[in-house]
């Protein structure tokens, strides 16, 4: 899920999670900055389509990363799970979106 590894061999957990936290920030504001220039090359409705995809996106990236939060049942190792996956889930959001939409950002 986590390929490729943004947090190669951190020393505790406290450090991997503070390492995760920092991939899901960045994850998140390259996805920010993708969005903000493809609804910028769109028209109305098709802002329209893309906000609601997003919004459907937003909601399985949440459920999905809380789902595997919850395997750990508590455990140290449930927040960094749910941090790697952010940042995971989200890298993939920002290649598919540049995928769906870089031939209309090339224009």
């Amino acid at each position: 899920m986590n390929a490729p590894v943004p947090c190669n061999r951190p020393s505790s957990t406290v450090e991997e999670a503070d390492c995760f936290a920092k991939a899901s920030d960045a994850a998140d504001k390259e996805l920010n900055s993708v969005y903000a220039q493809v609804r910028s090359v769109l028209r109305p409705d098709e802002r329209n389509d893309l906000l609601e995809a997003q919004r459907a996106w937003l909601k399985y990236r949440d459920l999905t990363c809380t789902a595997e939060y919850k395997l750990y049942g508590g455990g140290t190792g449930g927040p960094v799970t749910r941090m790697a996956c952010l940042a995971a889930i989200t890298r993939e959001r920002v290649a598919t979106l540049r995928t769906t939409y870089g031939w209309r950002l090339e224009k």
